[in-house]
C-alpha cells in the first residue's frame, strides 16, 4: 500500500530552509503570490493581534524544483540563493516528525482551545499526553520558540469523545464549555 503525502504545514524558518532563503523571504514571496500561506491568531487574550503564518510545504517545494531546474539550465539571472545549505538538514528533521499536520488543518493554540472548550493553556499538554496532533514549528532563530499548531481533526475528534463521556458522566476532571 503505498504511503499518501500530505502537503504538511510549515512555520517561516522551517519554508525559509526548504527555498534555501532568507527567513523573511516566504512572507514577500506570498506577496508576491509565489506562495500561500494561512494567519494563525495568537491564543493571548492581552494581545490578539498577534499572529504567525504557516505555509504550504508542496508550494515550498514546487518552488525548490522549479530553482533547482533554473539551474540546470545555466541559472536563474538572479543571485544563489544563499541558505541552500540550510535545506538537507531541514528536509530530513520534517520528514522524521511524528505528526504531520496538513496545511488546511492545522489550527492554532487558541483555535484548538476554543474547539476543545478548554483554556489555552490546556492542548499543549494535551498534544503532550497524546491526546491530539500537534507540533512545534522549528525555528533556530529562536531555540526557545514555542509555537505549535494543532490538528483541527484530532481536537474536534477529542472534543466528541469528551462530549459523549460527559454526557454519559463517566469523563474525569471539570466539565468542558462544549456548545
Amino acid at each position: 500500500m503505498a504511503k499518501t503525502k500530505i502537503d504538511q504545514a510549515i512555520g517561516s524558518w522551517e519554508a525559509a530552509c526548504l527555498l534555501g532563503v532568507h527567513w523573511t523571504t516566504p512572507a514577500r514571496m506570498v506577496e508576491k503570490g509565489l506562495l500561500t500561506s494561512r494567519t494563525l491568531a495568537s491564543p493571548v487574550v492581552s494581545d490578539p493581534e498577534r499572529v504567525f503564518t504557516v505555509y504550504s510545504l508542496a508550494e515550498c517545494e514546487k518552488d525548490w524544483e522549479d530553482y533547482a531546474e533554473q539551474l540546470k539550465q545555466g541559472g536563474s539571472g538572479k543571485r544563489p540563493r544563499a541558505g541552500v545549505d540550510l535545506r538537507p538538514p531541514m528536509v530530513k528533521a520534517l520528514a522524521s516528525l511524528e505528526n504531520k499536520i496538513a496545511f488546511g488543518d492545522a489550527v492554532s493554540t487558541g483555535e484548538a482551545a476554543e474547539i476543545m472548550g478548554v483554556h489555552w493553556t490546556f492542548p499543549p499538554r494535551m498534544a503532550q499526553q497524546g491526546k491530539i496532533a500537534a507540533r512545534i514549528l522549528v525555528n533556530a532563530r529562536n531555540n526557545r520558540s514555542r509555537c505549535w499548531i494543532f490538528s483541527r481533526a484530532s481536537c474536534e475528534a477529542n472534543v466528541s469523545l469528551a462530549r459523549r463521556l460527559q454526557s454519559a458522566g463517566t469523563k474525569k476532571g471539570r466539565h468542558r464549555n462544549l456548545a
